[in-house]
């Protein structure tokens, strides 16, 4: 059986009777339209926050290539200023050759004044002044050497060479392998 057609009322049959409602699309409520906003706003805050984290890792990249060439430079540096203090350091003689304890202070002060431009080279970078200061505590416990054999050969009080601590001479020894024939020599002035 067929149904009849509805009947005719007071609007055209083009237009729906209710306007409010459409067909296809669901009532909008508040709560999800600040449901989306909430989660457009949390979508964004984490892609900023993602943003933001490459680029400090881009930073953090740039600085340690950055750090590592000027450790490669200074390394470079160190290496010929050791081979500068090793040539000045074999024009002398060393402490050992002398004769007596006179002559073997000077030649103690003769070895350190060899020391000062490889120090000023070394000044500058603060993990060079770390090795800097090694290396000044090594010449002035070479200078009080020196002047314990000044009294030696004044009034015979015996002197003896106390390095300042056999560890920094290895350590430099170790960060200076350019310099380490040199280290040895000058750890060792009573030789």
């Amino acid at each position: 059986m067929t149904t009849p057609p509805p009947s005719p009322s007071s609007s055209t049959t083009d237009e729906p009777d209710n306007l409010d409602e459409s067909p296809t699309a669901a009532p909008v409520e508040p709560d999800n339209v600040d449901n989306r906003r909430k989660r457009r706003l949390i979508i964004g805050g984490v892609a900023a926050a993602a943003v933001l984290l490459v680029v400090a890792a881009c930073g953090a990249a740039v600085v340690g290539v950055v750090r590592i060439a000027d450790a490669a430079d200074a390394g470079g540096r160190v290496a010929g200023a050791c081979e500068a203090l090793e040539v000045r350091l074999n024009r002398l003689a060393p402490p050992g050759s002398t004769s007596g304890p006179r002559e073997r202070a000077v030649a103690i002060r003769n070895e350190n004044e060899a020391i000062r431009p490889f120090l000023d080279e070394l000044r500058g970078d603060d993990d060079d002044d770390r090795l800097a200061r090694r290396w000044t505590e090594l010449v002035n416990a070479r200078t009080t050497y020196a002047d314990a054999l000044d009294r030696q050969a004044r009034n015979g009080a015996p002197a003896f060479f106390v390095a300042p601590d056999r560890g920094g001479v290895q350590r430099l020894a170790g960060r200076h392998h350019d310099c380490a024939a040199s280290i040895r020599r000058l750890s060792a002035p009573d030789l």
